[in-house]
């Protein structure tokens, strides 16, 4: 057996363990905001002899149907009342449900898995450019008065929010969560059966697994990281963030998920986000400028200040990017 494995997975058993000792353990809520707070609770130990795999996948198959309550709620009142907090609870409830699926992966046909995550990704595009220029309003806004190119690129802004705020809206009106919730309750019952009929051990091998798989493609991705490929960075975030919520969600039964360490899991997301959020924003003044007549010195002001950031944003991950080894062993 290999010796990185059998060192997760006891980590994960064994609350007594040294990342876990003298840190409180708590069940985690998620609250409307889609952040997670934390109420008192009980760890399950030892999934392997105590009946830890089971315990966990009775969670998950809760988890899975509380979720998708929040999902379609979410997407219910984006519909009924289209605003930047309804979009943000849309795009965390979805990241979520989409979490519990790729956790239950060992226990669900592949076909039906990728039918659900297929969906999930199209509705979370919906929002993409809404949100990428709403982040970069707030970026740009306090740019305005040391920048003179940053006003005109402010008003270019907003235009393209206003636009892009109606074509979500619309599209968000289009979304039909029929078909999706008839994949959701086909996973829920397959999980079930799975629940009654899997040995314990093998029920927490497969769970540990899906956690496994997906820090494997994270840290991967993480050694492929080049401080000017911004790329390689945002594909590491993409995977990363995946882990993340599938730790999130499994946290009731993580001796390891306290709040601290979900709260550093975040903050690493974080660093690379507020990366890809400094291309994204570079690249939308470049196409700004090329399509407006800009006085050049002004222009090159500001994106020698865009480019700075960005620079400065990469330097302070990279001083850190070692982190995310001790986020899983």
């Amino acid at each position: 057996m290999d010796t990185g494995r059998r060192s997760r997975k006891s980590e994960i058993r064994n609350p007594k363990s040294k990342a876990s000792s003298n840190k409180l353990k708590s069940r985690k809520q998620e609250n409307e905001d889609g952040e997670i707070s934390s109420q008192p609770g009980n760890n399950l130990k030892h999934s392997s002899t105590d009946g830890d795999g089971p315990e966990s996948l009775r969670h998950l198959e809760k988890s899975l149907k509380k979720q998708w309550k929040r999902y379609r709620k979410a997407i219910k009142r984006c519909q009924k009342e289209f605003s930047e907090k309804a979009v943000h609870r849309s795009r965390v409830a979805t990241r979520r449900l989409l979490a519990i699926v790729e956790l239950l992966g060992g226990f669900l046909p592949a076909q039906q898995i990728e039918k659900v995550q297929r969906t999930l990704k199209r509705h979370l595009d919906i929002f993409d450019d809404l949100r990428d220029t709403q982040v970069q309003l707030m970026a740009v806004s306090k740019l305005r008065r040391a920048f003179p190119a940053a006003r005109p690129f402010y008003a270019y802004l907003l235009n393209r929010e206003e636009r892009f705020a109606k074509k979500t809206r619309k599209r968000v009106q289009q979304v039909k969560t029929g078909r999706l919730g008839a994949l959701i309750a086909a996973c829920r019952k397959e999980v079930a059966v799975q629940r009654k009929t899997r040995a314990p051990k093998n029920a927490a091998a497969l769970l540990v697994g899906s956690l496994d798989r997906a820090f494997a493609r994270a840290k991967g991705l993480r050694t492929r990281i080049r401080a000017r490929d911004t790329r390689t960075i945002h594909r590491t975030r993409v995977a990363f963030k995946s882990f993340r919520y599938m730790v999130e969600a499994l946290a009731d039964h993580l001796p390891t998920a306290h709040d601290q360490r979900l709260s550093a899991l975040r903050h690493y997301q974080t660093m690379m986000g507020d990366i890809q959020d400094a291309e994204v924003l570079r690249a939308a003044l470049d196409r700004f400028l090329r399509k407006h007549d800009i006085e050049s010195e002004s222009a090159r002001r500001l994106r020698e200040e865009l480019l700075r950031r960005r620079q400065w944003l990469v330097q302070a991950y990279l001083e850190e990017a070692d982190q995310l080894h001790e986020f899983w062993r």
